[in-house]
């Protein structure tokens, strides 16, 4: 699969996301795909980005996992704050993302 495959699946899942009313701020793909370096093993790593994401909540937190298998089993979200994203300077895969994360518009 392809770097723009991947990204069309990012697209469909954001749409699905919506519709059951996750209000997704930002999403990167990350990781081999965002390298262009993906095999036909490869997971498609997405950080989604949110307010609804500010909380401790682990049900809410998940809630993106239960509706990623209703578009592609492959697809492994990241769920993360709008405040923590834009804030936090301890976190390894934050920095990866912004650093070499390709943002998906829905």
């Amino acid at each position: 699969m392809s770097q723009i495959d991947a990204i069309n699946i990012v697209r469909a899942y954001l749409k699905v996301l919506k519709q059951a009313g996750i209000i997704i701020d930002k999403a990167f793909l990350y990781g081999s795909f965002a390298r262009d370096e993906a095999n036909a093993d490869s997971d498609i790593d997405l950080m989604l980005v949110s307010g609804m994401f500010d909380t401790d909540d682990d049900y809410v937190l998940s809630k993106p996992w239960l509706y990623s298998v209703q578009v592609d089993h492959r697809i492994e979200p990241i769920s993360v704050g709008l405040k923590r994203f834009n804030s936090d300077d301890t976190s390894p895969i934050i920095e990866l993302v912004r650093q070499t994360g390709i943002e998906i518009q829905g």
